[in-house]
């Protein structure tokens, strides 16, 4: 069963940011070019949009 394009990653990160208002989101790795349309449009709204940022200093790397 194929999931792609029915909305539930959308979806899932929208729960999210209700569940935790005020929070700064960000995504880790990188934004593959086929991706950015997605990344824009489940942004809109979103103070910062979801930007490709560095690892915050709480997150151990490994």
């Amino acid at each position: 069963m194929a999931l792609h394009r029915c909305g539930l990653a959308t979806a899932g990160l929208e729960a999210l940011r209700l569940e935790h208002p005020g929070l700064s989101w960000h995504t880790l790795g990188g934004h593959f070019q086929d991706s950015l349309a997605f990344w824009a449009s489940v942004g809109t709204g979103v103070p910062g949009g979801y930007q490709q940022r560095d690892t915050c200093q709480h997150v151990p790397e490994g």
